[in-house]
């Protein structure tokens, strides 16, 4: 789905909107609901240059609560195939590669799949501990079990026994 036939590519500009599911891009790590893709070619005869906009949708697990919710991934990636032999490279916002003149195609379903997990959160919270710009909320600590009111330190009297054999 994400492979497409160089001689299918028209040359100078043209677009084209891909919607994938899971079961065309299967990630490991999470599951993957959907995504739709808009594709921006511009072909010469030397190189083939592939911008897309991705929105994607995956469901994460909360860091904190366990909780699952879904994060919406949204980016941008250019990708440049030239036809000449060159040192292919990759960084956050594009890559350079060589198209196979052999099987006459590119394929795009790594870039995709790199640009969906690349902007994935180190830390996923859900989002209800999210303020209104995105940020962590603070976090209460909270204390379970009988809590007196008062501030004076009780000491089990078992901690008390010990440190009476400890003499």
């Amino acid at each position: 789905m994400l492979k497409f036939k160089i001689f299918e590519i028209p040359e100078g500009q043209s677009k084209k909107t891909v919607e994938i599911t899971d079961e065309d891009l299967h990630i490991e790590a999470f599951p993957f609901k959907g995504a739709a893709i808009d594709f921006n070619f511009y072909r010469t005869l030397q190189f083939i240059q592939v911008k897309f906009r991705l929105s994607a949708t995956v469901e994460l697990v909360c860091d904190r609560s366990l909780d699952t919710f879904d994060y919406k991934v949204e980016t941008d990636y250019q990708v440049l195939f030239k036809s000449e032999e060159i040192e292919e490279s990759a960084d956050e916002n594009g890559s350079i590669r060589n198209f196979d003149s052999n099987s006459q195609q590119i394929d795009l379903e790594q870039d995709v799949l790199d640009s969906i997990v690349l902007n994935l959160p180190a830390k996923k919270l859900h989002p209800r501990f999210l303020d209104e710009d995105g940020s962590p909320k603070e976090f209460v600590d909270q204390r379970f079990g009988d809590v007196s009111e008062d501030n004076e330190e009780h000491i089990d009297p078992r901690w008390e026994a010990l440190k009476e054999l400890k003499k």
